[in-house]
């Protein structure tokens, strides 16, 4: 699995030479500078050193990329890093930093790597970065000053987070969707949990009276003229949604501030049962239509009377 990078070190250079010793008391490094001036320490015990200092960070996840920058350039990778990148550690020594971060990124990126490193900041914070092949990721990071190999540095670990980031906006595109598709039907859609409304779109109003608002969270009585209606209506859909996965019926309902209506109800249960009870259900105010059926056969028993009593 590709592992994070860290890359805004690339701002220490041309920092003031102050901010170097404001970073030694942030506090994201509660040990002050770190001493790393010996040419020959490895990578193992530079990652030990690093597993030291994170220990008194405040993280989520696991941050397992590091490097170094000197004055805008990469002078240390670990394999984690290098790889996020898509690079080999070779082809990263030597590199300017800031060519990994997406141009629009830039910025804030600085800034909130400067006001971590001056205290100012203790969250890590997030960014993208383009990949050797082109490809965006992104990347939560945190940066600390140090001393190394006898210069001041800054040392930054952390953590790839593209696959939360699509996530989160896979599922915000799913909201927007079902969110543009309660908006747009003409009829109220509502929700059902145990008989408690946990989801309603604007046409309720419409239907009901009710604004969406006033609904979520209520139970389903307020809808009803009368308990034994409540409790009948729901006698026949879960009855019935037992065996079907959806049902249709027409109820008398009640509108808010209390006129009678005659919706046609579909309902549909969420999921193969009934275990938790969840349904969706759509209210079709047709008392209007109904009003209209009713004066139509009427209007036909009295033509067909007339029509006898000629005939006669």
């Amino acid at each position: 699995m590709i592992r994070g990078s860290c890359v805004t070190a690339y701002l220490t250079k041309g920092l003031p030479s102050d901010t170097h010793d404001q970073g030694k008391k942030s506090s994201m490094s509660p040990r002050g500078d770190m001493n790393m001036e010996s040419d020959n320490k490895n990578h193992d015990e530079f990652c030990s050193v690093l597993s030291k200092l994170r220990s008194g960070m405040p993280e989520e996840g696991s941050y397992d990329s590091v490097y170094v920058v000197q004055d805008g350039i990469f002078s240390f990778v670990n394999p984690h890093f290098a790889e996020t990148g898509g690079y080999t550690e070779k082809e990263m020594l030597g590199m300017e930093s800031v060519r990994l971060i997406l141009p629009e990124d830039r910025k804030k990126a600085r800034e909130n790597a400067l006001k971590m490193l001056t205290g100012e900041r203790t969250l890590p914070y997030a960014f993208r970065i383009v990949a050797k092949d082109g490809s965006l990721k992104w990347i939560q990071e945190t940066v600390h000053s140090i001393t190394y190999k006898g210069k001041r540095a800054v040392l930054g670990n952390s953590m790839d987070i593209t696959a939360q980031r699509e996530a989160t906006a896979k599922l915000e595109e799913l909201q927007a969707l079902q969110n543009s598709i309660l908006d747009a039907l003409p009829i109220a859609m509502l929700g059902m949990r145990a008989r408690r409304i946990v989801l309603a779109n604007p046409a309720v109003e419409a239907v009901f009276g009710w604004k969406p608002e006033e609904l979520i969270g209520r139970g389903t009585r307020v809808l009803y003229r009368s308990d034994e209606d409540h409790e009948k209506i729901g006698k026949s859909v879960y009855r019935a949604l037992q065996k079907q996965r959806t049902f249709k019926m027409e109820f008398p309902c009640r509108r808010k501030g209390g006129k009678n209506i005659i919706c046609m109800l579909s309902v549909a249960r969420v999921g193969e049962s009934l275990q938790d009870n969840r349904i969706i259900a759509t209210y079709e105010d047709i008392t209007e239509r109904k009003r209209a059926e009713k004066a139509l056969e009427e209007s036909e028993r009295t033509l067909k009377a007339l029509l006898r009593s000629y005939q006669k």
